[in-house]
């Protein structure tokens, strides 16, 4: 199973069709949160300035769901220039409660068509627990596409979790292990698809929030 396979990443109907030369790998939500250095809710307050390599944007920051220590305020997000370079073109100059992942640079917030910039209320209530709160107990897990899902898809080893969608048609917003579930180690350190469970619990444990998925059921979606 090869993890490199590229495809175009989903984004917000708002924006414009992406060049071909922008290429992206296809990620599951929980990977996206693992390997950005910055996963936020902003509200955009308008345009910044563009320079010749990159256009930037003012932003309030809502929620802070990843971070490294230290980080200072941000009031500005960073984008490519062109569309060719993935760069992000906000059709509406006003957009509120967005959540955007993306990487530090010197202290500033850059992303692409790759990362994930999407409007929060379209996730589900286990997409926004899973970024709130989740994902970061499955960082070590390895969430890799079954590229041949018309077969059997190969055996994960322990530390994968072989994620698969009907005629392979992959999107983040379909599909039970995209849209509910989450790739956690169980104790015995074999990572494995885990439903995200939406009952209060009266410990904040990332674990007590997760509901084990037997290998052979058939989850159906809530309502």
């Amino acid at each position: 199973m090869d993890p490199s396979f590229l495809l175009s990443f989903p984004l917000l109907l708002t924006l414009l069709p992406p060049c071909n030369a922008c290429l992206c790998k296809l990620l599951h939500p929980q990977t996206v949160y693992c390997e950005t250095d910055v996963v936020i809710i902003v509200d955009i307050l308008g345009p910044g300035e563009i320079t010749r390599t990159r256009r930037n944007f003012k932003v309030n920051v809502t929620q802070i769901l990843k971070a490294p220590k230290g980080t200072s305020e941000i009031r500005y997000i960073y984008t490519p220039r062109r569309e060719e370079d993935c760069g992000y073109t906000v059709v509406n100059s006003h957009q509120s409660q967005l959540l955007i992942a993306g990487y530090l640079s010197r202290g500033k917030v850059y992303f692409t068509r790759c990362h994930l910039f999407y409007f929060w209320y379209r996730l589900t209530p286990h997409q926004q627990l899973g970024f709130q709160s989740v994902y970061n107990a499955g960082c070590d897990c390895q969430i890799l596409p079954c590229l041949l899902c018309w077969r059997n898809c190969p055996e994960p080893d322990v530390t994968d979790c072989t994620w698969k969608q009907a005629n392979c048609e992959y999107s983040i917003w379909q599909g039970d292990d995209s849209l509910f579930s989450t790739c956690v180690p169980s104790t015995s350190g074999r990572c494995g698809w885990t439903r995200i469970s939406l009952r209060p619990s009266n410990t904040t444990s990332p674990n007590s929030l997760l509901t084990t998925i037997p290998p052979s059921s058939s989850l159906t979606p809530l309502p």
